[in-house]
Parts: C-alpha cells; sequence; structure tokens
C-alpha cells in the first residue's frame, strides 16, 4: 500500500494543493484522495494535543486515522493525504508557537500505518515551507483576518522570534524514519506549471496528460498586493481589539478587506 501524506504546514500553498488535488481526483480513479473534510477527527486531535501534548489525544489521533484508512476499499494501492491539521494547531495563539508537536503527530501517523499495513506499506512525507519572515506575517493575517487575534504584526513578530522549522524537519525524519520525507519550498515551487501542486504530482507519478487536465494554479487564500500589507492586517487586528460582538467585528472586517480589494483593482486598471 502506497501512502503519500502532505500534512502541511500550514500557509505554505495547502490550500491550493488541495483545490488541484479536489480537481483532477476524477482523472485519477486508481488513487484514494483525502482532504479535510475527509479525516475531520484526526486534524481536531492532532490540534488537541499540539495544545495539551496529552498521549490521550494522540491515541484519538490514530484512532481517526485508522478508521479511514479501514473504510476505503480494500483493493486500494494508492491513497495521497493533504490535511494542514495534521501537523497540529497553527502557530500564533492559544499559546502555540511552533511546531514542536509535529514530529511525535508525524510518527504517531507512521505507527499507525505501519501497523495496518505492515511489509507492504510504502509511506511517504511531503511538506511544504516556505520564508520564515514571509511564512510568520501569512500566520498573522490568517489570524486577524479569519480569527480574533489582537496582536499588531510587530508584536506577532517578536512573539514568534524564536520559529525556526529546522530542528523540527529532523526530528519528522528521525520520528518516521525509514521512511522517506521531501520537503519544497513555497518560494520556489510558486513558479511551477501548477504551482506547489507540482511537486506532489511528481511523486504521486501523474503523467502529462492528465496534468494537462488541470487549470492554472491560482493562490488561495491570496491578499491584496498593491496596498500595504502590514497597516492592512494592523487594521483587522485594531478591529478584533475593539469588543464588539462577533459578527459585528466580521462585518467590519469584510468593510475593510473590500475597501483594499477594490484599491487593488484601480491600480490594476491604471496600468
Amino acid at each position: 500500500m502506497r501512502v503519500i501524506v502532505h500534512p502541511g504546514f500550514h500557509k505554505t500553498g495547502t490550500s491550493t494543493i488541495q483545490t488541484g488535488l479536489r480537481e483532477v481526483s476524477a482523472h485519477l480513479p486508481d488513487w484514494v484522495i483525502a482532504l479535510r473534510e475527509d479525516i475531520p477527527d484526526a486534524a481536531a486531535a492532532a490540534r488537541a494535543y499540539s495544545l495539551t501534548r496529552d498521549p490521550f489525544e494522540l491515541g484519538l489521533y490514530q484512532a481517526a486515522l485508522a478508521s479511514w484508512a479501514d473504510a476505503i476499499p480494500e483493493d486500494t494501492r494508492q491513497a495521497v493525504i493533504s490535511i494542514e491539521g495534521l501537523a497540529g494547531h497553527m502557530p500564533g495563539r492559544d499559546g502555540v508557537l511552533d511546531y514542536s508537536a509535529t514530529p511525535a503527530l508525524m510518527g504517531a501517523l507512521a505507527e499507525m500505518f505501519r501497523a495496518k499495513y505492515e511489509d507492504a506499506l510504502e509511506l511517504q512525507l511531503f511538506l511544504t515551507t516556505r520564508e520564515k519572515t514571509a511564512w510568520i506575517d501569512s500566520l498573522h493575517w490568517q489570524h486577524v483576518r479569519s480569527g480574533m487575534l489582537t496582536d499588531s504584526l510587530d508584536t506577532f513578530r517578536t512573539r514568534l522570534s524564536g520559529f525556526d522549522l529546522a530542528p523540527v524537519l529532523r526530528e519528522i525524519v528521525s520520528a518516521v524514519a525509514p521512511f522517506p520525507v521531501n520537503w519544497v519550498m513555497l518560494d520556489e515551487a510558486r513558479d511551477n506549471p501548477h504551482g506547489p501542486l507540482t511537486p506532489l504530482l511528481d511523486l504521486m507519478g501523474v503523467p502529462p496528460e492528465i496534468r494537462a487536465s488541470l487549470g492554472v494554479g491560482t493562490t488561495a487564500n491570496a491578499r491584496p498586493r498593491r496596498v500595504d500589507r502590514a497597516a492592512l492586517a494592523d487594521q483587522l487586528a485594531a478591529i478584533n481589539a475593539e469588543g464588539l460582538p462577533r459578527e459585528a467585528t466580521k462585518e467590519k472586517k469584510r468593510a475593510i478587506l473590500r475597501a483594499a480589494w477594490r484599491e487593488e483593482a484601480e491600480a490594476k486598471s491604471d496600468e
């Protein structure tokens, strides 16, 4: 059984990859493709474990993955899982500042699949990463836009100044050995024909004629590029700090974002 797992990390092109997998899935009948909606309990347990480090949550994580594996057709020989929640909680809130929980999560994942498929298992991890400063800024944007984070961008950068993926990657490699771990930088993958999805398609061995069915990859969760994005993020954080009812906060942020996208469109039209 060949299993390729893409567990993130957050804000490294994961939504773009998942959109492409949804699009191409109809052309890959020999593959089982699992996305966030397919194994939600595993992602929930992973987030809980990254908060508590409770072995019970790690057991729930494995149980959710095992239930998914038990439910796929018995003649399945190839599966790909792309769920960034499997890496744990997105850093930046609730006291989580890094991915230090991820090696244990990946080790538990490998242990479960090894128990399920024994010597027939061909497991491979595929990770997406990005340049640290841009990554932290993107995490902040996600939290202030979709959540209720009140930190300014400068404050957030200071809180995550110790964010370092290099030791985490080394620990992941050790945790899942002897299975291989591959990773690609989003900054390098953007120019591929299908962006960060391209190296995953390469690992899967998807032929050119099937790739041709895909549209040109578009960036999901994009931010306006022709406005002061740091100032815009700080505006959203300030709205979160006002203490308004949640729906009022959301509407106020939506209005700010609509104005930013209008400014973006006008700037493009003036070129």
